[in-house]
Parts: C-alpha cells; structure tokens; sequence
C-alpha cells in the first residue's frame, strides 16, 4: 500500500503541468515574435505560461514542417549564433532553460537538439538548472539573448561608416547587458549552490 502511494505521488509529482495550448499558426507566429522581444502573452515561469509557449512552438513548427522548412535553425559546431533570429535564439534559449521540450519540435529539429551544445554560447550552459533557481532572470537573459541577434542582424545591413559605428556600440552594449544578466544567473546558481 505505501508502494502503491508512493508510486501515485512520484507520478503526480511528474506531471509537468498543463498540455501545450493548441492554436493556430498565425496566433503562435505572433506569440513567439513577442516573446523574443520580451513581452510574452503569458509568464513562462507558471505551468499556464509554459503551455502556452509549448503550443506556440508546436503549432509554428507544424506549419513549418508542412512547408518543408526545419524550424528553429540549430546550429552545429560549423555554424554561429549570429547565423540565427531573434525567435530561433529566444526558442533555444527557451529550450535550454526547459520552457520547451524537445518533444514540441518536430523532425530535424527535435533530432538536432538532442545534439545541441552550448559551448560557443557559454551564458547558455546553465540555464536549465538555473530556470529552477532565478526563473525571472533566466527570462531576462533570453531577452538580452534574443536583442544581440537583432542587433547583430541590423548591423549586417547598416551603411555608412557613422551608422556602422553606431550600430556597433549598440550591438555592444546589447553584449554587455547579455554578459550582465548571464552573471546575475550564475550568481543565484553559485548561492544556491552554497546554501
């Protein structure tokens, strides 16, 4: 009898929440464009919130698989982060940090992020622990993560040497908020850690 408690408990207890939220692929296109710019629809840090964005990344990728197109880009150790969107990088982030699943992707994806490795991204190597220590500032280093890509994007096409330069010292300090913020996380973990 205890067993059998036990066992219920530890099944309960591993329930991740609610089921992804279905929706359709424009409503989770819009979803994900905000959640990269850090104005979700829904706090990934509640079970609600989370489900939420699963249902978004299943539906977004669904339509991309219809429409013969792995999504998101993962990248392998040839590739760089800066090869990569906002979104791509938000819902990588998103997956390292255990908001998503590599269940909700589909594909090549899924396959390729059994593989993934964060070595060039070392503010990224923690996040899954770090999701359940400083969930906000996990959120907050997706954000940061998510604004160097655009920076770096912007720049790729920027003219002009004074509009270059400019651009260069907003894609740094996007760089140092990134740095600031992954510290913040590794400074909760290390405490954590400790007491």
């Amino acid at each position: 009898m205890l067993r059998a408690s036990i066992l219920a408990a530890l099944t309960a207890a591993s329930a991740c929440g609610p089921a992804p939220v279905a929706m359709p692929a424009t409503r989770a296109s819009e979803l994900l464009e905000r959640f990269a710019a850090g104005a979700a629809d829904a706090d990934v840090c509640t079970p609600g919130g989370r489900a939420l964005l699963r249902g978004a990344v299943r539906a977004y990728g669904a339509a991309m698989d219809v429409s013969g197109v792995a999504w998101p880009s993962v990248p392998v150790s040839e590739e760089t982060p800066d090869r990569l969107g906002a979104v791509d990088i938000s819902v990588l982030v998103a997956f390292a940090a255990g908001f998503v699943e590599a269940s909700d992707f589909r594909g090549a994806s899924r396959a390729a992020l059994t593989e993934l490795s964060f070595a060039h991204w070392p503010e990224m190597r923690w996040m899954r622990e770090g999701a359940r220590v400083a969930c906000a500032e996990v959120v907050a280093l997706q954000t940061a993560a998510a604004r160097v890509v655009m920076e770096m994007e912007r720049l790729r096409f920027v003219e002009g040497a004074e509009r270059v330069r400019r651009q260069q010292a907003r894609l740094e300090r996007a760089q140092v908020q990134m740095q600031a913020a992954a510290a913040v996380v590794e400074a909760r973990l290390a405490a954590e850690r400790e007491g």
